[in-house]
């Protein structure tokens, strides 16, 4: 299974407008269409993330009770949330032929064009959606209907500041299972991961995309009682959360003071004499979406290159 580029991070929210204003508000992010299909039952919008060069956020509301986004909600209780991030490969037709030899039935699709799966090992049960589509084929989400431009921007307000979406989460019992799944599947990469014992609660690595800048995390439980584990019970091998850098963490919290958005959990350190900072913001604030801020004075010590794995 060939990647070559991330195109979106999607996410489902009872109403377009409120969700566009907090993501064109706080985040900072740029509307470049929008549109409307009655036979997804859908509106939607693609927004430009600053920084991130070809790598947009979709934000996807029904408009009918039969809309499949519309079941989506009422199966997390009414609740929005992250519902895929969408890939791009040269050969749909080859990628559904081997995720069927895997085991992995698409969920959804349009022959040629578009399928929609977990790309999660089956015997683990459904996990976190991955729409996958064929080069300039634009037409997953209803964004083939009847499309508009941006509008007109709104007023000049503090934003978070983002210059680059950094990586999704996701949380697995075994790091090493799920890592080793996405390398033979997708030819993922492990850039960087912890020792086993540098959190009592948690252990993670992170793999490289291929074709993108956007990498991925697995994080998995350690010791008792451990906040993965709560999660895993409940949601499964589901995105964890979404990470974002900044670049300028005072003017980062201002905007979130502006914008009555409170942030938690926050860490602050320095690595070889350069400061670093992190935070996020609860999902109930974003849209279904738990939200990962950091800021580095220097590139790379947030997330330390010493953590490189030998070549084997």
């Amino acid at each position: 299974m060939e990647i070559y580029r991330i195109d979106h991070v999607s996410q489902v929210v009872p109403e377009l407008d409120p969700q566009l204003e907090l993501l064109e508000g706080l985040f900072g992010f740029r509307r470049i269409q929008t549109w409307d299909h009655d036979a997804e039952g859908c509106s939607g919008a693609r927004l430009a993330i600053p920084g991130s060069w070809g790598h947009h956020w979709e934000a996807l509301a029904p408009t009918s009770d039969d809309s499949p986004f519309r079941a989506f909600l009422d199966g997390k209780g009414g609740r929005p949330g992250l519902h895929h991030v969408a890939l791009e490969v040269p050969d749909v037709a080859a990628v559904a032929a081997e995720l069927e030899r895997r085991g992995i039935k698409p969920t959804a699709g349009s022959p040629g064009e578009w399928i929609e799966a977990s790309l999660s090992p089956p015997e683990h049960g459904p996990g976190f959606l991955f729409r996958i589509r064929g080069p300039g084929a634009r037409t997953m989400c209803g964004d083939d209907g009847k499309v508009s431009g941006a509008g007109t921007p709104g007023a000049d307000v503090p934003s978070l500041g983002i210059v680059q979406i950094d990586h999704v989460c996701q949380a697995f019992p075994d790091r090493d299972v799920l890592a080793r799944w996405y390398e033979d599947l997708a030819g993922f990469v492990q850039v960087w991961r912890t020792p086993d014992d540098e959190h009592p609660d948690m252990a993670d690595l992170v793999m490289n995309i291929p074709g993108s800048g956007i990498c991925w995390e697995i994080i998995m439980p350690r010791g008792e009682d451990s906040f993965i584990e709560r999660f895993w019970e409940r949601n499964g091998p589901a995105v964890h959360h979404v990470t974002f850098e900044v670049a300028d963490w005072d003017a980062a919290l201002r905007a979130c003071e502006h914008h009555e958005i409170e942030t938690f959990d926050a860490n602050d350190g320095t690595t070889d004499g350069a400061a670093w900072r992190d935070a996020f913001i609860h999902p109930k604030l974003t849209g279904g979406v738990l939200v990962q801020l950091f800021w580095e004075e220097r590139p790379g010590v947030w997330v330390r290159s010493d953590k490189i794995p030998p070549q084997r």
